[in-house]
């Protein structure tokens, strides 16, 4: 095993931005279904432990519309919402994170369909 080098270097915000940027860009342009891994764990909101730390959401299987919209929305950073498999809690999923939202703010975002966790693949 190697050691890890004490003195890497960490990316400034403006390097994180352009290698964001960079990231949507590509994958916006392949029309690439989201896979993310999060360093959360879990679900976002209090007192639940499902896991939800690396998710492919499945888009596919969802039919045509509901995976384009819903591509659109994960590369343009809009993200998109869907309910928790444990607690039933709105989470706002996005490239850089995945936080609780209320009903209303839920309402303002695309979408996933109401299985979606049936489907997905959730670690």
């Amino acid at each position: 095993m190697s050691k890890v080098d004490a003195e890497a270097v960490v990316p400034t915000s403006v390097e994180r931005d352009a290698m964001h940027a960079l990231y949507r860009q590509g994958g916006r342009e392949s029309q690439m279904a989201p896979h993310i891994v999060y360093t959360e764990a879990s679900c976002p909101h209090d007192d639940y432990d499902q896991p939800m730390q690396a998710i492919d959401f499945r888009m596919e299987d969802h039919g045509r519309a509901v995976h384009d919209a819903l591509v659109w929305a994960w590369w343009d950073d809009t993200g998109f919402a869907g309910r928790c498999p444990r607690c039933g809690g709105w989470i706002h999923f996005t490239i850089r994170g995945k936080r609780a939202i209320s009903p209303d703010e839920a309402a303002g975002f695309p979408q996933l369909p109401a299985d979606w966790f049936d489907r997905a693949t959730i670690l």
